[in-house]
């Protein structure tokens, strides 16, 4: 696993240094996450300049999609048929990311109206919400839908849905635009997983179900939000107490 920033995340002056075992975030507040260990380094937060991406060629947006489709080609199984492929290239979420690159590269271009209403069409298509200006590596893979992409994502990105990052209270640049994250490479998020505001995440952070951060992540690390608590049994397992207490 790389310890540094890919190079698509802009702005990142530093990296984490390895340990022996990626630090466990456990969330005591399913809105912010515990500082990590001591012996961890603190993650720098300074601005960083607004990163202008240069234009695609068609060749180089080509290679992007191949790489996307690449990441589903394992979930197919041992028999990967031509029906089968055409199946899952038509699933909404890779159609949202397939529709994604092809304004991504309009929109890189110079050709923002277009680039805008493919956005507007894939939205209603696809429930994929992925802003043209939203830069993502290849090899991403997007699990269910709906799911909200706003910043700059690095490649091997994994997503399982009704989840996603984006803007929150700070208006702050770090590279990703104003007031959104910039991801790592190799970044895992389960189902309603959220990163929210300017934020870094680094390489090969993983964020667990339902937890929500507002904070650096470092390299390496897992995110969890707390368990649920069952605060009143159920009938089936008060019922025998209740017999019990019969005379």
């Amino acid at each position: 696993m790389s310890t540094s920033w890919s190079s698509t995340t802009a702005g990142a002056s530093g990296a984490w240094a390895p340990e022996s075992r990626p630090p466990d975030i456990r969330c005591a507040d399913p809105m912010h996450f515990a500082e990590p260990e001591p012996s961890a380094r603190p993650m720098e937060s300074t601005n960083a300049t607004p990163r202008k991406d240069p234009p695609l060629r068609w060749a180089e947006t080509r290679t992007l999609i191949r790489q996307d489709f690449a990441r589903l080609i394992p979930l197919m199984g041992d028999r990967t048929s031509l029906p089968k492929r055409i199946f899952w290239f038509l699933l909404p979420t890779f159609q949202g990311l397939f529709l994604y690159r092809l304004y991504r590269h309009a929109y890189l271009r110079g050709w923002r109206n277009l680039a805008n209403l493919m956005f507007l069409a894939s939205q209603y298509i696809t429930r994929v919400d992925i802003p043209p200006a939203t830069s993502i590596g290849g090899g991403c893979l997007l699990g269910h839908c709906p799911i909200v992409l706003c910043g700059r994502i690095g490649a091997n990105f994994t997503s399982m849905g009704d989840g996603g990052i984006g803007g929150g209270f700070d208006s702050r640049d770090i590279g990703g635009g104003p007031g959104l994250p910039v991801l790592g490479d190799d970044v895992i998020m389960a189902v309603k997983s959220i990163v929210l505001g300017p934020v870094r995440v680094g390489d090969g952070a993983r964020f667990g179900p339902g937890t929500t951060v507002t904070r650096d992540v470092p390299a390496g690390a897992i995110v969890v939000a707390p368990l649920a608590r069952i605060t009143r049994p159920s009938a089936s397992d008060a019922a025998p107490d209740a017999d019990a207490a019969t005379p």
